[in-house]
């Protein structure tokens, strides 16, 4: 997709990276599909640029990385995009007033109410700069979710074999992504129990708290640890590409955080979502949030499961009866996610809101 109106603006894309690869996945999608889809060329700053080097592999033709803390800012881009409000440096903002640079703050996803009446509104900087609040969200009246043109087709053609993986039809396929106050030990005891045998893939960067909970020792991408009706299988770290193949292929979805929570919904299969921990149990508030508006439209007895399991999951509170009702409601589950997908795939991407955005804002200040 090539769009000559753009390709004449200098782009850079700031990030922190505070919580291992969440706020670095958000933002290098952005910047791919950016650089892809609309044929930009990106900076991308970024404070621990050893673990976005990682997190990129191959890296990008279109995308150069640039190490925050070393920096020596010599010249503002046209389009700055901040990231999840981790600030500017003082130094490249005053060649943002020179440049007459646009100011942009993506912030974090949430399905609050609240966030519809903020999304876009104008800030103005002490120093004579404007900054633009630009909230993803669930609605019309937000900036929408991240969503790639191409992910339909990948997802279409996604195979095991992709993953270095053999299908498992005998078993119910799960994929474990979660934070440290997770209840791990709770879901083990559940998924032994299962009605269903059941394999759990789980990430390198959850193994080692799984490992505990099994209280086994050096545990190996690659090696498989069996406790009565459960499986589980450590995964090598994937690419972003892989892991929604994963997510896609898997029956359920253990998520967490912002990206991982994205490409679940994206996958349309069932999932149980953790969000990040705050104080005064803020999390919670957005938890609630969000399954006001994912089980909108679903069946009310759906709807008490799914709840439940989800605040059973944030709060600590697991019990062995959470995963059987879920597995008693799984093709109903499956078709619901499947139709919320859909639903929520005929509002615009974030991306695609962002350069429209930027476009508006832009033309009115000629």
């Amino acid at each position: 997709m090539t769009h000559p109106a753009h390709t004449k603006s200098t782009w850079d894309i700031f990030c922190k990276v505070v919580d291992n690869f969440g706020d670095i996945g958000v933002c290098w999608r952005l910047a791919r599909q950016l650089a892809d889809e609309y044929d930009l060329s990106i900076r991308l700053w970024v404070d621990d640029i050893a673990l976005a080097q990682q997190f990129a592999r191959e890296g990008h033709a279109r995308i150069s990385l640039q190490h925050w803390i070393e920096a020596d800012f010599s010249q503002a881009a046209d389009v700055v995009i901040e990231t999840f409000g981790c600030g500017l440096p003082e130094a490249y903002q005053q060649h943002m007033i020179s440049q007459r640079s646009m100011w942009v703050n993506v912030d974090y996803l949430s399905a609050e109410s609240w966030v519809d009446s903020f999304h876009a509104q104008p800030s103005p900087q002490a120093n004579g700069l404007v900054r633009h609040f630009f909230y993803p969200g669930f609605t019309q009246a937000t900036g929408g979710l991240l969503r790639e043109a191409s992910l339909p087709a990948l997802q279409a053609s996604a195979h095991w074999q992709d993953l270095c993986l053999e299908p498992a039809p005998d078993q119910l396929t799960l994929s474990l992504f979660c934070y440290t106050h997770a209840p791990l030990a709770a879901l083990v005891e559940s998924l032994q129990a299962s009605t269903v045998p059941v394999r759990v893939l789980v990430p390198q960067t959850v193994a080692p708290m799984l490992a505990a909970v099994l209280e086994i020792n050096d545990w190996q991408v690659g090696e498989c640890v069996k406790r009565q009706q459960c499986e589980f299988l450590v995964i090598p770290f994937l690419s972003q590409a892989d892991y929604d193949r994963l997510l896609c292929l898997c029956d359920f979805n253990f998520v967490r955080g912002e990206d991982s929570w994205i490409r679940a919904l994206w996958a349309g299969k069932p999932m149980i979502w953790l969000p990040y921990q705050q104080s005064e149990d803020t999390h919670l508030v957005k938890l609630n949030a969000f399954m006001d508006h994912y089980l909108a439209q679903a069946d009310a007895a759906l709807a008490e499961v799914i709840r439940h399991a989800m605040l059973a999951w944030a709060q600590g509170d697991w019990q062995d009866a959470d995963w059987q009702s879920l597995l008693a409601v799984l093709p109903q589950l499956a078709q619901h996610a499947s139709t919320f997908k859909s639903t929520q795939s005929q509002q615009a991407d974030l991306a695609t809101n962002l350069v429209i955005f930027i476009e508006k804002c832009r033309t009115h200040r000629v």
